[in-house]
C-alpha cells in the first residue's frame, strides 16, 4: 500500500506523494467496457464462414420486418432472422459483454484506501483530542495485473469464438430443418401424384368392370393403394407442419402462421473434396477448436498469477497525526503479510493443474473435429452413390416395369394385381429416392458444419 498523509502539513510535501498516486492509478489505465467491436468481431467472423450478415449490436425484432409470413421464405432470410432474433443465441452473445466487463475490471488497480481517526480522552485531565488521516494504496496488483489482463483477453476471446461457434451451428440447424421442410413438400407433391393415379386407376377398373372385363375384387385393390396414399399424405402433412414450426423457433417467432413454403428446391450436392481436405479443413477452422485454444493462454495466465502472489499483501504509505498536545508528526508506514503458513503452493498446484486440463481439453475437441469432419464425409459420399444407385437402378427398372404391365393390362395379356403392385413399387422408389436425398442434403449440411466453414455447391 501507499499512503499519502493528510493534515497540518505543509501543501508542498503533499505534492510528491499526490504524484505517486496520480502515477499508479495511470499505471492502473481504463480499458473501455463497450462490447460493440467484440460483437462486431463475432459477427465478421460468422459472415465469413456462413455467408450471412448479423448484427448483435442492435436489438432483436419484435415482429416480422424481413419476411411478411405468407411468401415462400428463402434460406439466406430464414439464417439470417435466426441469427439476429433466436433468444437462446442471444443470451449466448451476453457472454461477450461479460467477458469485455471482466476484461476492463482486470486492468484496473484497487481503489486507495481512506483512513481518518479522531479520538476523544476518556479523562480531559489527562489528555486531548488526536486526530489522524492517510490515503493507502496497495502495491500487490502492480505486478499480478499482467498477467490478469492476459488471463481476461483470452477468455474474451474464448467468449467471441464460442459464440460465433455457436452462431454457425443454430445457422447449420436452420438449414437443416430448412432441407427437412423442402423434402417434406416434395414427398407430399409426390404423394399427391399418387393419389391422382390411383384415382384413374380407379376408374379405369370400374370401367372394365362394367365390361365385364373385371372384378370388384381389382377395384377393391385399388381403392386400398389409394387409401394408402391418402394416409400417406397426413402423415407427411403432420411431419410438414411440426418442421415448420421448429423453424419459426428457431427464426424467434414461434407463434406466426405456418401456411408458406421454402423458395428454394432441396436437394443439390455440395463438392465435398477428400477426406484429407476435410480434416486440415476442421482443423484449421473450427472455432470451437479455436476456442479450446484460447482457453489454454487464459489458465497459462491463471498459473503466472498465483506463482507471482506468494506475498499477497504489501502495503506502503505515509502516514500523519497530530497529538493532544499539538504536535504534529508524519512518516512512512510499511505493511506486508508474511508468507509462513501459506505459501500459495496449493493454488499454485491447482493452477498447474487446470492448465494441464485445459491442453487435454483442447486435443478432445481437436479429435471430436477430425472425428465429426470424418463421419460427415463418409456419410456424404456414401448418400451420393447410393442416391444415383437408387435412381439409375431402382426407380429406372420400377418405372420400365410399370409401364410393361400397364401396356399388357390394356392389351389384356396381364392381370390387375401384376399392374397396382407395379405403381406400388415405382411409389417405394420414389420415396426411397427421396429420402435417401434428404439423407444425403443433411450429410452435406453437417459436412459443411464439420469443417467449420462453408462448401461450393456443384451445378
Amino acid at each position: 500500500m501507499f499512503q499519502v498523509s493528510i493534515g497540518s502539513r505543509p501543501m508542498g510535501s503533499l505534492i510528491p506523494s499526490c504524484i505517486l498516486i496520480i502515477a499508479i492509478g495511470l499505471l492502473g489505465g481504463c480499458v473501455s467496457v463497450d462490447a460493440r467491436p467484440d460483437l462486431q468481431r463475432g459477427a465478421s467472423i460468422v459472415f465469413e464462414r456462413g455467408g450471412v450478415a448479423t448484427d448483435w449490436t442492435r436489438p432483436w425484432d419484435t415482429s416480422l420486418v424481413s419476411w411478411d409470413g405468407s411468401e415462400p421464405l428463402p434460406l439466406e432470410s430464414a439464417i439470417a432472422m435466426a441469427l439476429r432474433n433466436n433468444r437462446e443465441l442471444r443470451a449466448e452473445v451476453e457472454q461477450i459483454s461479460l467477458a469485455r466487463a471482466d476484461l476492463a475490471q482486470a486492468g484496473l488497480l484497487p481503489n486507495p484506501m481512506l483512513t481518518m481517526a479522531f479520538r476523544v480522552p476518556v479523562d480531559p485531565v489527562e489528555g486531548g483530542t488526536f486526530v489522524g488521516a492517510g490515503v493507502m494504496q496497495s502495491f500487490v496488483a502492480l505486478w499480478l495485473r499482467g498477467g490478469r489482463v492476459r488471463a481476461a483477453d483470452a477468455r474474451l476471446n474464448q467468449a467471441v469464438l464460442g459464440v460465433s461457434d455457436r452462431a454457425l451451428k443454430l445457422a447449420a440447424e436452420v438449414k437443416a430443418t430448412y432441407a427437412r421442410i423442402g423434402f417434406a413438400e416434395q414427398e407430399a407433391r409426390l404423394v399427391d401424384e399418387a393419389i391422382a393415379s390411383s384415382r384413374r386407376t380407379i376408374e379405369i377398373l370400374e370401367a372394365r368392370v362394367t365390361r365385364g372385363e373385371g372384378t370388384a375384387l381389382d377395384v377393391n385393390r385399388a381403392r386400398q393403394m389409394l387409401s394408402e396414399s391418402e394416409i400417406m399424405r397426413m402423415i407427411a402433412a403432420r411431419e410438414l407442419a411440426r418442421d415448420r414450426r421448429m423453424l419459426l423457433e428457431l427464426m424467434g417467432f414461434p407463434s406466426a402462421a405456418d401456411a408458406w413454403s421454402v423458395s428454394q428446391p432441396a436437394g443439390g450436392s455440395f463438392v465435398a473434396g477428400a477426406e484429407e481436405d476435410a480434416v486440415r479443413l476442421a482443423l484449421a477452422q473450427r472455432l470451437d477448436v479455436a476456442a479450446s485454444g484460447a482457453i489454454i493462454e487464459a489458465h497459462a495466465a491463471d498459473l503466472s498469477i498465483e506463482e507471482l502472489s506468494r506475498v499477497r499483501e504489501l502495503s506502503a504509505g505515509l502516514d500523519a497525526e497530530r497529538d493532544h498536545g499539538g504536535e504534529r508528526s508524519a512518516g512512512p508506514v510499511l505493511s506486508a503479510a508474511v508468507p509462513i503458513f501459506d505459501m500459495n503452493d496449493a493454488q499454485i498446484a491447482r493452477a498447474g493443474a487446470a492448465a494441464r486440463a485445459a491442453v487435454a481439453s483442447y486435443e478432445a475437441a481437436a479429435q471430436r473435429a477430425i472425428r465429426a469432419a470424418r463421419v460427415a464425409w463418409s456419410d456424404h459420399a456414401h448418400g451420393c452413390r447410393l442416391v444415383e444407385q437408387q435412381r439409375s437402378a431402382v426407380l429406372g427398372a420400377a418405372e420400365r416395369n410399370a409401364a410393361l404391365a400397364e401396356a399388357e393390362l390394356r392389351a389384356g395379356q396381364a392381370d390387375v394385381t401384376a399392374f397396382l403392385e407395379a405403381q406400388r413399387e415405382v411409389i417405394r422408389a420414389k420415396q426411397t429416392l427421396l429420402a435417401l436425398e434428404r439423407e444425403t442434403e443433411l450429410a452435406a449440411i453437417e459436412l459443411e458444419r464439420a469443417v467449420g466453414g462453408r462448401l461450393s455447391r456443384s451445378d
